[in-house]
């Protein structure tokens, strides 16, 4: 801590008032000296005002009090209890019937802390909701990986006469740009599918290239669809059961 005399900026009276409370007191316990009732309360009052009993006109010089002669609400021993309370505990403790604006009048720094407290506890708070957000996203874009590389493990399985089945088993869950890689690596294995291409380098979309395969497998030799269901894995598999 800065001492007083080397100080840059001026304390204002009240809080230059606290602050020499609490070291007199400590003094004074330090020498073993009999302290008054309430110690840092009416050494406060005395340095702040000449008087250190609390009365209307002492207590409306403390800044933040905003005492009213009428208040019924509480009495000055109660105020000069709490005063007492605050300046003993530099500033930590402020209990009713003083507002925070005594506190901050007195000891600004234990707000700005309480303040900076609070806004790192904010901070850290954030930063774990953050932590916890982008793990949930991560969790749901590898389900839905899995769940994609499930729908391409499937394709193994489909023939031109099964890819429209597919299409619409998987549309729901993918955007068809999601789909295009697998589908377009699939098409590679069945030679009636060629015409396909210039759909692919006309970029067209996926469903309009579902589409026309129909027409392709109605236009197709029955011969030519027997070999390419036969070409599908688990056709084979069947072949050589037989």
């Amino acid at each position: 801590m800065i001492p007083l005399s080397h100080t840059l900026v001026a304390l204002k009276p009240a809080r230059q008032a606290a602050l020499q409370a609490i070291m007199t007191v400590e003094e004074s316990r330090s020498r073993g000296a009999r302290l008054p009732a309430l110690p840092h309360a009416r050494t406060f009052l005395r340095v702040l005002t000449g008087s250190s009993r609390i009365n209307t006109a002492v207590a409306q010089r403390i800044p933040g009090l905003n005492w009213e002669p009428k208040n019924r609400l509480c009495s000055l021993k109660q105020v000069e209890e709490a005063l007492d309370r605050l300046i003993a505990t530099k500033g930590e403790h402020c209990p009713l019937p003083l507002s925070v604006d005594v506190q901050a009048e007195l000891f600004p720094e234990v707000i700005h802390t309480r303040t900076d407290r609070r806004m790192q506890r904010e901070k850290i708070a954030f930063t774990r909701k953050m932590r916890r957000e982008d793990r949930a996203l991560e969790h749901r874009w590898l389900l839905r990986q899995n769940l994609l590389g499930q729908a391409v493990t499937e394709l193994n399985f489909q023939s031109p006469e099964t890819i429209s089945a597919w299409y619409t088993r998987w549309a729901d869950e993918f955007d068809a740009r999601e789909l295009a890689h697998g589908f377009w690596q699939w098409r590679t294995r069945f030679a009636s599918l060629k015409p396909l291409e210039w759909l692919r380098d006309s970029d067209e979309p996926l469903y309009a290239v579902i589409h026309e395969i129909r027409f392709i497998v109605r236009d197709t030799p029955a011969h030519v669809r027997d070999a390419e269901r036969w070409q599908v894995p688990n056709k084979l598999m069947d072949r050589s059961r037989g």
